[in-house]
């Protein structure tokens, strides 16, 4: 099956695939195909592509539906046609991509226009159910999906597609430059680790990104430095160094961005992959260091990513003992919320904390003594990790100086300038 990665998933398709080439033996025994395969995710992840993958491999018959291609009014006679036209090549498979887009979505499909289209969707698979035909649907979240339409019998088989963890964007990586003149210095390693949290059409647009700037800039390939200039584009949403900025506060900026690599490198290193003090957007202060999300499970993690969040304003004190500046109120925001989570989600700080009504049980009011118990033990959680970041920048100032320095030069560092930097501090410490 050609997708780069999810190998998990590929093995279901697979067997469905299997399935579809053996229906006869499945006849024989008296068995059905499954009425219904759900493809779920987030935009982007794949789902398509990966339903479209199954279809090719599989070999069989294929009426496509899309949501555009009828008026509400047309929608059962539409499927009646479509189905039937599947029913006349048996087994068969009938796609509908973005079924949530006809039977609606979120909290709205109890209205009655969503409720009517839901019936209709459910009255022609019923009709057309154990003839031979296998309907496959895509959808963004069955969460919000009309229960009826989930249950078996109609899809009987909900394949989640997640976004791909870092060997699954390795691969895809790999996939998408596969066929284009790339340099021999790219690292799809770094490409990986760059694109935590994003989907298989975001490292796609970033390696087109690459080859546009490539092209832009007189190169016959793919080169490391584009790869870099279209991640920044993507992860900072740089796109110039034109800005407005003084001096000032440019080296302001800088500092602010240092807090965040400094702690990152000595909490999470293998971690910390770039940090940047390009204009981004609408916004002159995002955070510039990129940290792996993948897996974050652990109490220790998620504090060493409080303190990183916190050490970009930890900085600024440091140096500017006495001024305080505005706008880190996204990086104070990121912290509270994880602070919160451990706190009233996790049980991380014991059981007298959680308190799970406002997202069960809306009707349940939680008692003002609970509800300061639990904003002071968050307060408490965001004090300490501060402090805690406020002490590993002053162990650590010539590094914070060194790349506050070097950040005001040239705008951006890579990794690998990172990592130079720090070990060349490192080595005085030592020696």
């Amino acid at each position: 099956m050609s997708i780069a990665g999810y190998e998990s998933e590929k093995r279901s398709l697979h067997e469905i695939c299997l399935l579809l080439q053996k229906f006869k033996e499945l006849c024989g025994l008296g068995i059905h195909l499954p009425r219904g395969l759900l493809l779920s995710g987030a935009p982007g992840v794949g789902k398509t592509v990966m339903a479209e993958a199954m279809i090719a491999e599989s070999g069989v018959p294929c009426i496509r539906i899309s949501a555009g291609a009828f008026a509400d009014d047309e929608l059962v006679g539409y499927l009646e046609d479509r189905y039937s036209e599947a029913e006349k090549s048996i087994p068969a498979i009938v796609f509908i991509d973005e079924l949530d887009k006809i039977v609606g979505e979120a909290n709205n499909y109890r209205s009655s226009y969503n409720m009517a289209n839901t019936r209709k969707v459910l009255k022609v698979m019923d009709e057309y159910k154990d003839r031979g035909i296998l309907t496959i649907a895509t959808v963004n979240d069955t969460d919000m999906l009309c229960d009826a339409l989930k249950r078996s019998g109609r899809f009987d088989r909900i394949l989640n597609i997640g976004l791909p963890d870092q060997k699954d964007r390795r691969m895809i990586a790999v996939h998408y430059l596969n066929g284009k003149c790339v340099s021999k210095g790219v690292k799809t390693s770094l490409i990986s680790k760059m694109t935590s949290g994003m989907s298989g059409a975001d490292i796609e647009c970033i390696i087109n990104e690459a080859g546009i700037h490539a092209v832009l800039e007189g190169s016959k390939e793919i080169r490391q430095t584009d790869i870099d200039f279209a991640l920044d584009r993507k992860i900072f949403k740089a796109v110039s160094r034109d800005s407005s900025w003084t001096p000032a506060q440019r080296q302001r900026i800088a500092v602010h961005e240092t807090g965040h690599l400094v702690v990152g490198l000595l909490l999470q290193p293998a971690d910390v992959t770039g940090v940047t003090i390009l204009p981004q957007g609408e916004s002159e202060g995002h955070t510039g260091v990129v940290l792996e999300c993948d897996g974050i499970q652990n109490l220790t993690a998620i504090e060493n990513r409080i303190t990183i969040l916190l050490a970009g304003k930890a900085c600024e004190k440091i140096f500017y003992p006495e001024e305080t500046f505005l706008g880190a109120s996204e990086d104070i925001n990121n912290a509270m919320r994880f602070a919160r989570r451990l706190v009233q989600e996790e049980g991380a700080y014991g059981y007298e904390y959680c308190y799970f009504s406002e997202h069960y049980y809306p009707m349940d009011p939680i008692s003002n003594e609970k509800l300061a118990q639990i904003e002071k033990r968050v307060s408490e959680i965001i004090a300490e990790c501060a402090n805690r970041a406020i002490r590993l920048i002053e162990e650590n100032r010539e590094l914070a100086a060194k790349i506050v320095k070097q950040l005001i030069r040239q705008y951006s560092l890579t990794r690998e300038e990172i990592g130079r930097i720090y070990q060349s501090e490192k080595g005085k410490g030592e020696g």
